[in-house]
């Protein structure tokens, strides 16, 4: 039985393959993948790369790229390896993509992302860009009666990495939050801020984002280019500033921005991927006693408690997800969050 992946060739070049199905060894199950959520860091690590640097460093992360790509997986298992009694055929499983040693400090911390012998489904080891794929019992999670599948792949690192930044930070009813970078963990921070009883303010270039942001919710939406974000933030949260600042952009006026904007003893995280910041530190920080954290993911019970947290409350990700392609318009699915206008590109194989 032959199944269909998506291959990245280097040069924004995406084609697709067909090669046999895995099978599932000692603890492992077989999907057969219902949708994969395009993410930034493919966009980084795989999409964007030059031919002739693929599987070289880039932002401090190597990637094989010849292994199956995407790590945003949900699906239904088809197959149960040996001695396999957690997981059934029929069951539908959202895959959290960083499978750490499980038995080290990190994992047992539930932050395997930190594991020294952690594997990365797409970037490691096979991913869901992918008709089919074996995935570790282990890293498997049930998906919650009421969300779908293609909510459920959006779950699994761009809306789950908004949710646990928003935690981090302690979000609450009384805070003023600002998001700059509308990509789809952006989109998603503004919706789960809302959804935590904040005010937001949602800061973009892009007019599609920003409408986007605005169906989510946001009190107040910003054009980085055109308005003067910090005093705008200061006259919306009635001179303060925001409580709250959340960088998805990876862009270093952004962030810096975001440090002029925040409010005293205002709490910032640092999403977004790559690029640099400069700040001027007594002012921007020390003098205003920011809380400031990088938030890089989540662990796998942060990601369950994160798709009950939606599907209890009957949230709406599929709002923000803009635009749906089979494994075979894998080219346009990835020209299009490559863009920059989009909300959640997700691809699916015909069973989301």
């Amino acid at each position: 039985m032959e199944s269909k992946r998506l291959y990245f060739g280097g040069d924004r070049k995406v084609s697709v393959l067909e090669g046999p199905v895995g099978e599932p060894g000692p603890g492992e199950v077989l999907l057969e993948i219902g949708a994969a959520g395009v993410c930034g860091s493919d966009l980084h690590y795989l999409f964007r790369v030059p031919s002739e640097e693929r599987g070289k460093p880039r932002l401090g992360v190597t990637i094989n790229p010849d292994v199956a790509p995407g790590h945003e997986p949900a699906g239904v298992v088809s197959a149960v390896g040996p001695g396999v009694t957690d997981l059934a055929v029929g069951q539908r499983v959202v895959v959290h993509h960083i499978s750490g040693c499980g038995h080290c400090d990190w994992c047992t911390r539930d932050l395997p992302m930190h594991c020294a012998g952690k594997k990365t489904y797409g970037f490691d080891i096979h991913g869901a860009f992918a008709e089919h794929m074996v995935a570790k019992v282990k890293d498997c999670i049930v998906v919650p009666e009421g969300l779908s599948l293609t909510e459920a792949a959006y779950c699994a690192c761009g809306a789950g990495t908004a949710f646990n930044a928003l935690v981090k930070l302690g979000v609450a009813g009384t805070d003023h939050v600002a998001v700059s970078g509308l990509g789809p963990v952006g989109l998603a921070a503004v919706l789960f801020a809302k959804k935590f009883g904040a005010r937001v303010v949602a800061i973009d270039p892009a007019a599609e984002r920003r409408a986007l942001a605005e169906q989510a919710g946001a009190d107040l939406t910003l054009d980085p280019l055109n308005d003067d974000v910090v005093a705008r933030v200061r006259e919306w949260s009635g001179g303060d500033g925001a409580s709250v600042a959340i960088d998805c952009s990876g862009n270093a006026a952004a962030r810096g921005t975001l440090l002029d904007a925040a409010a005293l003893l205002g709490r910032v995280a640092f999403v977004g991927e790559g690029g640099t910041v400069s700040a001027q530190v007594s002012e921007q920080i020390i003098h205003k006693q920011l809380t400031i954290v990088g938030s890089w993911v989540f662990g796998i019970s942060e990601l369950a408690h994160m798709m009950r947290f939606v599907a209890e409350r009957g949230i709406d990700l599929s709002s923000l997800i803009t635009h749906v392609y089979s494994i075979d318009e894998g080219q346009r699915a990835f020209d299009v969050a490559d863009a920059g206008t989009s909300g959640k590109v997700v691809v699916t194989m015909g069973r989301a």
